[in-house]
């Protein structure tokens, strides 16, 4: 049997829905708890913090402030993506003598019970001197407040990526248009909140931690703990959720840790609903600009100026943003001259993470909401200006004209296809029918190119026992993809062996010698070509073993049999006696380099819009070419998945501020949608791919739907309404508004 391309279920899932999971907070042990003691102002100075009532609260065995708990190194970005070197950063600690943000902690107390812990938070007296604060972006690139006195500026980083000669394109052009798109703060928001064990004893750390990274978290905490990483163990239980969120490192996980240090002890600290909406918010972008075109849609250049929210600090993966969006704003399509200055802005708020998708949502909006504006301003339709400026097959592979190398694909190709798979036209007409009908209705379309495949790269190692089972070790971090059940399927039938029998592995630094996770829809291009590769070693192995047996030099292998000269000789056997002869076992690891792929392809929505100006999305169809579809049941979950937080981002999700900076925290104000608010999805695949160069040949749909999805919605939004709207979410009342001028 083969089972790559099948739609073979989840092989995790059991477990998982009859309540069998191991979440952190299912993890039992002696030891205690933490809670946080946060600032109220977005900006103070900590005089004194006085906690001898908290410590003698019933249970307290401690409260650590910033003089008790402090860090060998500070926290920094994730310096294999993030480029540090024009960066204006300040270092970054478990706690600091001025706070920056409402929320930032300032100490930790440690108890016998959370809840007893909570408590004496309440006890621990801080006395604040209240600073002038900068909440807003716009404000804060005045310099005018500053949240780092000791940069001069709140600008955390200024860049102009500059291609081609934007200049001769503005002289050139016979229609100029001006843009101003823009982002609000979002929330992933996990199903299961962000939490750690920490458990110290005898020199060593073992941390069990929500993540997506524990390898790279071994080794940052070797860094900022100064603890050999030999020392450190990381694993990584059942995730509830991540979105790219967890990804990510904070202050409380290192003062857990710190503190278990301290007192010999085991610590844990699970987040409240509150904290983890606190402590990863992300999207926040503004882009204003202005698109040089010939009146026939042919896009000659781009320029303006992006601004990136980066809250009070930068983190380990809020810097992607700012250098990869300008780089993905070309998108799909032809333009070569551009210039787009990037700045990331420090304000006095919480600070910013990264979010499924991580920069290319934003670039997607920016780029697609271009095209549909321009073919308002041209009276073109959404089709032709985007077929009159992608870049043609015969130019593939190609290189955009910041470098990047678009590998496989034929753009114009899957539009025409997508619009006649996914009766776009058709949709339009009815929608148009009924408008008339008083009926306010609307369809929209995009189109997405996506960067995957992100370096530098993978590991694993493929075991077979004695008994012939096979064990594959990855160091993939599947945490609800059913990247998993991919891997075992590709291995399987590398292997020629029964699903069953093949198990996969991860997420434990003990056991995977090296790995850097899962995140930015690479892990089953990457994770899956490693684990194919290492297959084919221990299959050269299982030959030679089988043609000793034999007697022969070689041998073919089919279907669990190793046959030659009219012999043959089953799998258990041969996997039996690699364990009798010289040199015995059968194990074989692969390192997998990456290379970047750029999977793409076309979303349509229909949306509708009530008299208060309340839309809804009825229906929402896409039609993708990812490479190789290694199993389209799960790709299909993925594009679910995504297109339901698309529809969040576009219409309901904003992580709102007070005046203050004051987060809204809680899911009373955060509008996830529910069942009620998700539409009708349906996922093609085309079943014309273009391969990407990885083993397995796939690209990668773990966020395509949340790609250009914002992109969709807000165009169908406008073809209901008749208005224009340029920034997520559009709220209720601000269709209202437009809709009563209609």
């Amino acid at each position: 049997m083969t089972y790559v391309g099948k739609p073979i279920k989840r092989v995790f899932d059991p477990r998982l829905i009859t309540g069998r999971q191991n979440y952190i907070d299912d993890i039992n042990f002696q030891g205690l708890h933490a809670a946080f003691v946060r600032s109220p102002y977005p900006h103070a100075r900590v005089r004194s913090i006085d906690a001898s009532d908290a410590v003698k609260s019933k249970g307290v065995v401690a409260v650590f402030t910033k003089r008790d708990l402090g860090l060998k190194e500070p926290m920094r970005p994730w310096v294999t993506y993030i480029d540090t070197s024009h960066l204006k950063d300040a270092p970054r600690y478990i706690f600091h003598d001025t706070v920056k943000y409402v929320g930032e902690p300032v100490a930790v107390v440690l108890a016998t019970d959370r809840y007893l812990a909570r408590d004496a938070v309440e006890k621990v007296n801080v006395d604040y001197e209240e600073l002038k604060a900068v909440t807003k972006m716009e404000d804060a690139v005045k310099d005018e407040v500053l949240v780092h006195p000791n940069l001069g500026t709140n600008v955390a980083y200024d860049s102009n990526f500059n291609a081609g000669n934007v200049e001769r394109a503005f002289k050139e052009a016979e229609v100029v248009v001006p843009i101003e798109i823009a982002n609000e703060r979002l929330s992933p928001s996990p199903m299961e909140p962000r939490g750690i064990v920490s458990r110290y004893e005898s020199g060593y750390l073992t941390v069990w931690a929500s993540t997506q990274i524990p390898h790279i978290l071994r080794n940052e905490f070797s860094r900022m703990l100064g603890l050999e990483s030999s020392k450190i163990r990381v694993i990584m239980p059942d995730i509830g959720g991540a979105f790219g969120s967890k990804a990510h490192i904070i202050p409380e996980e290192l003062a857990v840790i710190a503190a278990s240090m301290k007192l010999n002890s085991t610590v844990k600290w699970v987040a409240t609903r509150s904290e983890e909406l606190l402590a990863s918010t992300a999207r926040h972008n503004h882009f204003v600009g202005e698109v040089a075109l010939k009146r026939d849609g042919t896009l000659l250049g781009i320029r303006g100026t992006l601004d990136v929210e980066m809250g009070a600090y930068i983190t380990y993966t809020s810097m992607i943003q700012p250098q990869i969006i300008p780089p993905m704003i070309p998108g799909p399509y032809k333009v070569k001259d551009l210039a787009i200055r990037s700045r990331a802005v420090y304000t006095n708020t919480p600070p910013i993470t990264m979010y499924r998708g991580a920069s290319r949502p934003e670039a997607t909006f920016i780029i697609e909401r271009i095209m549909s504006i321009a073919a308002d301003e041209l009276k073109m339709s959404d089709v032709d200006i985007r077929l009159r400026n992608l870049v043609p097959p015969d130019l593939m592979p190609y290189k955009n004209p910041f470098g990047l190398q678009y590998d496989t694909g034929d753009y114009p190709g899957l539009l025409k296809k997508a619009i006649e798979k996914l009766e776009y036209e058709r949709l339009i007409k009815w929608a148009e029918e009924e408008k008339k009908r008083g009926h306010r209705v609307g369809v929209g379309m995009a189109f997405y190119l996506e960067i995957c495949g992100f370096g530098p790269w993978e590991y694993a190692e493929v075991r077979i026992d004695e008994n012939g089972n096979v064990s594959v070790i990855t160091g993939a971090t599947p945490h609800g993809q059913g990247t998993e059940t991919g891997i075992a399927q590709i291995v399987a039938d590398e292997l020629g062996v029964d699903m069953e029998r093949v198990t996969v592995i991860w997420g434990d630094t003990a056991i995977v010698p090296a790995g850097f996770g899962t995140y930015g829809s690479r892990t089953i291009s990457l994770a899956g070509s490693a684990a194919a590769l290492a297959s084919r070693k221990v299959m050269d192995k299982m030959k030679r073993v089988a043609a000793s047996m034999l007697g022969v030099e070689n041998v073919d292998y089919k279907d669990g049999k190793f046959t030659a000269a009219g012999k043959s000789v089953g799998w258990n056997e041969v996997a039996k006696k690699a364990y009798e002869v010289k040199d015995p076992g059968l194990v074989a690891y692969q390192f997998y380099e990456a290379n970047v792929t750029f999977p793409y392809g076309v979303g349509v929505a229909i949306v509708e819009v009530d008299d208060y100006g309340i839309p809804k999305v009825l229906k929402y169809l896409s039609y993708d070419d990812i490479g190789k579809v290694v199993n389209p049941l799960l790709a299909e979950g993925q594009v679910h998945g995504a297109v339901v937080q698309a529809v969040g981002q576009a219409l309901y999700e904003e992580a709102k501020l007070d005046e203050n900076g004051q987060l809204v925290v809680s899911f009373s104000d955060y509008f996830i949608p529910t069942f009620m608010e998700a539409p009708e999805i349906k996922s093609q695949f085309t079943d014309t791919p273009h391969d990407s160069p990885y083993v397995t040949k796939s690209k990668g749909i773990g966020e395509a739907g949340l790609i250009v999805g914002p992109a969709v919605v807000v165009r169908a939004l406008e073809n209901a309404t008749g208005a224009r709207f340029t920034k997520t979410p559009v709220r209720p009342e601000e269709i209202f508004e437009k809709i009563k001028t209609k």
